[in-house]
């Protein structure tokens, strides 16, 4: 009775009420915000709540009968699609853009959008750096020196899907011999592991650690504090945002509309906010400070994602 009950309360908080949509999420709180206060301002627009939860915990709540209060998913795991999909979870959606559709794998290409891009790179806390006479690191190779012993941050792979991307562009990149010895090398350095990749930034902020390896839309959030910056990686892969809507969502037809708000000129505009920490999938103007970064991602070779799999 008492497993019984925990699990009704643990459930409980994700049931749609009235009129809103529920939007389950791998993003922190902070990541989708200035997007959904924006959309809420649209006339017409019902209200958003996201319930946000790592990808292992989203996809134990939506391969329960309970999923049918969930509406849309927004995440930048394609593992997570993939499995949704296999599972019958996930609803068909046509008529997006090829310039999103070619940033989507194959496989779940059916069901889900991309809608914005993100890349990796390197959180720093300068002022840390400078108290113990560090140098700026640049790239993985850097973070395998030494002098940074007890000094770095990370998230862990198997519970993070951003880090288990960061992880596969490494490999792919380098190689599974070489890729594993530098993440092998580079772990000696860790103070701690996370177990969210938005933890790593926000751990960084706080000066536990000088630098770790992030993706881009946390990072670029905090970057209004002179004590840190951030690094592409010279090779960051590019991290499309996707969003699917649940195949027994209440609201699907309030549902795609948000999708193609997220996929109109307006919505576009707005993902290239940095509010938002991305970069959206239109093609930037070329004046524009973001453009040169955005192309830069956007002409990366994508990721393998075959054989791609959550690490035990």
């Amino acid at each position: 009775m008492l497993a019984l009950l925990l699990l009704t309360a643990w459930l409980r908080p994700c049931a749609a009420q009235g009129n809103e949509l529920v939007m389950a999420t791998t993003f922190s709180p902070s990541a989708t915000v200035w997007i959904i206060d924006r959309w809420q301002k649209e006339p017409g627009s019902v209200m958003i709540r996201t319930l946000n939860r790592t990808s292992a915990s989203l996809e134990q709540l939506l391969d329960t009968a309970n999923a049918e209060n969930v509406d849309l998913i927004l995440t930048s795991s394609p593992m997570l699609l993939q499995h949704l999909q296999e599972h019958q979870k996930l609803a068909p959606f046509s008529g997006a853009p090829a310039v999103s559709q070619h940033l989507v794998p194959e496989s779940i290409r059916s069901t889900s959008v991309a809608v914005a891009i993100s890349g990796f790179g390197l959180l720093m806390n300068r002022s840390a750096l400078m108290t113990r006479h560090l140098p700026a690191p640049a790239d993985w190779d850097d973070l395998t020196d030494p002098r940074y012993q007890g000094a770095l941050l990370m998230s862990s792979p198997s519970r993070s899907d951003t880090n288990h991307l960061m992880v596969e562009s490494l490999l792919q990149q380098k190689g599974w011999i070489k890729g594993w010895e530098t993440l092998l090398t580079t772990a000696g350095n860790l103070v701690t592991i996370s177990s969210r990749s938005f933890g790593v930034a926000d751990k960084i902020k706080s000066g536990l650690g000088v630098a770790g390896p992030v993706i881009d839309n946390y990072a670029n959030l905090l970057l209004n504090d002179p004590h840190l910056a951030f690094t592409y990686f010279p090779q960051s892969a590019v991290s499309p945002t996707y969003v699917a809507v649940l195949k027994n969502s209440q609201h699907a037809s309030e549902a795609r509309r948000f999708i193609r708000y997220l996929l109109s000129p307006e919505g576009q505009t707005i993902l290239a906010d940095a509010n938002t920490g991305k970069y959206p999938v239109t093609p930037l103007a070329p004046g524009n400070p973001r453009a040169a970064q955005q192309a830069m991602l956007m002409n990366q070779p994508p990721l393998n994602y075959r054989g791609t799999h959550r690490l035990a």
